[in-house]
């Protein structure tokens, strides 16, 4: 397997889409509270397309270069922590990797390059958020060195 990871690009932007589509639901399958929208494509699309122009967003794609199609994709925003020291943080928003792909050290890849990419930023701290019944991205940002920083609760607001 040979795999380029790169920025993302306008012409990634359909494949890049897609990923973040299967993500969402995933997610949704995983937890009710994730309910997706009736337009998630098109929600999506535009979602991608404004990160991949965006100073504040990192777009990585890994591209498989015998086949020339996109394996997976890490998206992070620049946050700034105006509270806190370091003031920038990077903020892993979504990751897929496709499942042919998995189990082949790719996600380490693409972590490893979102942190270079963060520090290049001035992050001084790399988080990610996922569903809270994700067992599966646990697992792997506690092997790869992520200890919990915060806690985010919810209760449905009712009229």
């Amino acid at each position: 397997m040979r795999i380029t990871i790169r920025h993302g690009e306008d012409r990634d932007v359909d494949e890049i889409a897609d990923m973040v589509a299967k993500l969402k639901l995933l997610n949704e399958e995983l937890d009710p509270h994730f309910k997706v929208v009736d337009d998630l494509e098109e929600q999506v699309r535009r979602y991608v397309e404004d990160a991949v122009k965006s100073s504040d967003t990192i777009v990585l794609v890994a591209e498989d270069e015998d086949t020339q199609a996109l394996a997976g994709v890490i998206i992070a925003r620049i946050v700034d922590r105006i509270f806190y020291k370091p003031r920038l943080k990077a903020l892993i928003t979504d990751f897929y990797v496709k499942p042919v792909y998995r189990r082949k050290r790719l996600g380490t890849l693409l972590l490893e390059r979102i942190e270079a990419e963060a520090a290049k930023r001035g992050a001084g701290i790399l988080t990610a958020v996922y569903p809270a019944y994700n067992s599966i991205a646990e697992h792997f940002y506690e092997t790869h060195g992520f200890d919990k920083l915060q806690v985010e609760r919810y209760k449905p607001v009712t009229g």
